[in-house]
């Protein structure tokens, strides 16, 4: 497209052409410099560059300023060859006179022109008005055309006529600058359009970027068929047909629309314009689609942008479910060029009144920011503010590769992963919570093969009997065996006592379990890990006075057991002393038994217990001590524990205890989806995740992690060691410093 600025200059050109032309043809004295040639030289030229280049639209007193001087210069040239005291001398100095009187106004102007800010005086917007009229282009110079005519070609009528017309014919009607605005004008003229492209005339325009067609045919318009959209408001758009949507005036084609790209944009100039607006279709190459998002993903275009929406959650109509389920990754804009990825967690169908009982419905589903990909970090970094509205949401394109070795899980249907930071999975706790069979034991095996990896030891605290054969590679049989025998031998040593509480084998077993934790702890053993089932080590606790050696006694439960191995687990590592990576995680399985909470005990012992063993959880963080809790039932697991775990694994559940609890953590709208979840999926959120946000994600398959992750990092399996006599306790192991054990 030629500007107008553009057109000035080349009329400049054009012009000063003719004029040499002119000059040299019909003046005599040719293209010489003198007398005759003032009217070319001081007047014309000067009127062209004035008109076409400096002053095209208004004449400041700057500008009069310029033009009296050069006016007045070209005519003092002429001074030595006008006879003093004759007419032509009078002509000349009264129009060197009027020049020098427009020059001196327009300095005078300059000098005295009011502060910025400050209104002007009325005198000197008078004198303004005189100086930029009478100093305009074609004022002064006519004026010093008019009177080098006169003085100096009025002899000759063939000069003054060709002179003059030239003058007219440039100043007044401007035939180039005419010329070319309607060559422009003939090129853009609309050209008549083929019925056969004519889609139909806007109706109307939601803004942003949606545009309602009403159909000049009865035919059915693809999703995604692309489209020039013109009106005399605006350039030309392009339109890409989303779906029909019901009004008032009938069924109308809704259109997103789009900045028109240059090639399409020059292809198509000048024929779809309309002064009611109309959506004329276009024909779009393999190359255009590559550089158009809209048309390169409208496969996969799922809906736009809707109400309500905020930095955090996502609202979009749903225009294409195919593929649209909870988890799903959705793509969207924001601030024109972060690409940002959406997770879906809830959808609801709406509809809307459009007239009397006529009713638009359509569905509206919600999702979750999860941020931008960085594939440096290979993790999700959060985006501030939101998308506009309107905008097109697209689903992500499915992938068939897998997470990588260090995920947890993945994305469904996608290759990105979520990995875990199993130090601070022990430092800050973790939980995993959902019912039977969905795979929380599996995750849970994982996790503790992902801490061995790390050098962090593990006790697990198994009421299931699944740890010992799940995870048997990194067990030496006999070893443990023996490390067993020595527990159920102590837990059967206890005797009557005149003190009832040195009475049973509690005190016997607690340093039993003080001595497997130093051994257990001390970094010369290679073993990694060590599982016991609380509720088969047989322990007693004298509850009555001694009388003629007799005395009551009772089994201590599973959770006063656990008790005993999570204030051993705090005392040996408090021993050790502080540090920032994780040492030790105590394995919760079946955590209700375990610890928990204070209204669903089995025995009045087990609310002290617990309360030991959040002790232990509570103090145990900067002595590398934390735990993986592992419950299907939230709400009988102790508040004290499971409010210290950052990182959260939310598995299916419906209790509403447990979506309430969880709705703190990771929001209604994954809380809401968690009845509905598959096995092996997971809501994680939490400090050892690395998304900020909470996510929903595909948990890795046993197998296939193992297949991954064992190559680098193989089982630590203990080489054979010397074990001690079964039964050696050392005497100041019976001591509890404290009395808490």
């Amino acid at each position: 497209m030629i500007s107008e600025a553009q057109i000035r200059a080349i009329a400049l050109v054009l012009y000063i052409v003719v004029l040499l032309v002119v000059q040299s043809l019909i003046v005599d004295s040719g293209l010489r410099p003198n007398e005759n040639a003032i009217w070319l030289y001081g007047g014309i030229a000067s009127l062209l560059f004035g008109s076409n280049i400096l002053n095209p639209y208004f004449t400041p007193p700057s500008g009069a300023l310029i033009n009296g001087v050069t006016a007045m210069l070209a005519l003092v040239s002429a001074v030595p060859v006008v006879l003093p005291w004759t007419a032509d001398a009078y002509v000349l100095g009264a129009t060197i006179g009027f020049c020098a009187i427009v020059a001196l106004v327009s300095i005078l102007l300059l000098i005295l022109r009011a502060p910025l800010g400050e209104e002007p005086s009325t005198t000197w917007r008078v004198f303004e008005r005189a100086a930029v009229g009478l100093g305009s282009p074609n004022i002064i110079f006519g004026v010093l055309i008019t009177a080098a005519v006169w003085l100096f070609h009025r002899d000759a009528p063939t000069e003054v006529f060709a002179i003059l017309a030239t003058f007219i014919v440039i100043a007044v009607f401007r035939p180039l600058e005419a010329l070319v605005k309607y060559g422009l004008w003939f090129l853009e003229m609309p050209k008549p359009i083929n019925r056969a492209d004519l889609i139909g005339s806007v109706a109307a325009h939601q803004s942003p970027g949606i545009v309602l067609v009403r159909q000049a045919e009865a035919q059915m318009i693809a999703r995604g068929t692309p489209m020039v959209i013109s009106d005399q408001h605006g350039p030309p758009q392009l339109g890409v047909a989303l779906n029909y949507v019901g009004r008032d005036e009938g069924n109308l084609l809704r259109v997103l629309t789009a900045s028109l790209p240059k090639r399409l944009a020059a292809l198509h100039r000048g024929s779809v314009k309309s002064t009611t607006g109309i959506a004329v279709s276009i024909a779009v190459t393999d190359e255009d689609r590559a550089d158009i998002r809209a048309l390169q993903w409208i496969d996969r275009l799922c809906g736009i942008v809707d109400t309500e929406t905020s930095p955090e959650y996502l609202q979009f109509e749903v225009i294409n479910e195919v593929g649209l389920a909870e988890g799903s990754l959705a793509v969207v804009r924001i601030g024109g060029n972060q690409r940002v990825i959406y997770q879906v967690v809830d959808g609801v169908t709406r509809d809307e009144v459009v007239q009397q009982k006529n009713k638009y419905g359509y569905a509206r589903a919600k999702a979750r920011k999860i941020g931008t990909w960085d594939d440096d970090h290979r993790r999700f970094r959060p985006v501030p503010w939101m998308p506009r509205m309107n905008a097109p949401v697209f689903l992500l394109e499915e992938t068939d590769g897998g997470p990588e070795d260090d995920c947890i899980g993945h994305f469904p249907a996608t290759s990105y992963g979520v990995r875990i930071d199993a130090s601070e999975c022990v430092t800050h706790n973790t939980a995993i919570l959902g019912i039977l069979g969905v795979g929380k034991s599996y995750l849970a095996i994982e996790l503790v093969e992902r801490m061995i990896a790390q050098g962090i030891k593990v006790l697990c605290l198994d009421l299931t009997d699944q740890y010992e054969t799940l995870l048997s590679d990194f067990l030496d049989p006999a070893f443990e065996a023996e490390r067993k025998a020595e527990l159920v031998a102590a837990g059967a040593a206890g005797a009557v006592n005149q003190n009832k509480e040195l009475g049973g084998s509690r005190n016997t077993f607690v340093a039993a379990v003080v001595q497997q934790m130093r051994a257990f702890l001390d970094q010369g053993d290679d073993h990694y890990l060590r599982i016991y089932n609380p509720a088969q080590l047989r322990v007693t606790k004298q509850v009555s006075g001694w009388n003629a050696d007799n005395a009551a006694f009772l089994r201590l439960t599973p959770s006063e057991i656990t008790s005993i191995f999570s204030d051993a687990a705090l005392l040996v590592c408090q021993e050790i002393g502080m540090t920032d990576h994780a040492r030790l995680c105590l394995v919760y399985e079946e955590a209700h038994t375990l610890v928990p909470e204070w209204n669903s005990v089995a025995a009045e012992g087990d609310k002290v217990a617990t309360a030991k063993s959040a002790r232990a959880i509570l103090q145990g963080r900067k002595y590398g001590l934390g735990c993986l809790l592992i419950t299907q039932r939230t709400a009988n697991v102790t508040k004290t524990i499971l409010n210290q775990c950052n990182t959260i694994f939310a598995m299916r559940t419906f209790d509403d205890t447990g979506k309430e609890f969880l709705g703190n953590y990771i929001g209604a709208g994954y809380a809401a989806v968690l009845p509905s979840m598959q096995s092996r999926h997971a809501v994680v959120f939490g400090k050892a995740s690395s998304c900020e946000n909470p996510v929903l994600i595909r948990l890795n398959d046993q197998d296939a992690f193992r297949a991954r992750f064992r190559p680098d990092n193989p089982p630590r399996r203990p080489e054979p060691m010397a074990v001690p006599e079964a039964g050696e306790v050392n005497q100041e192991d019976q001591i509890v410093p404290g009395g808490e054990l």
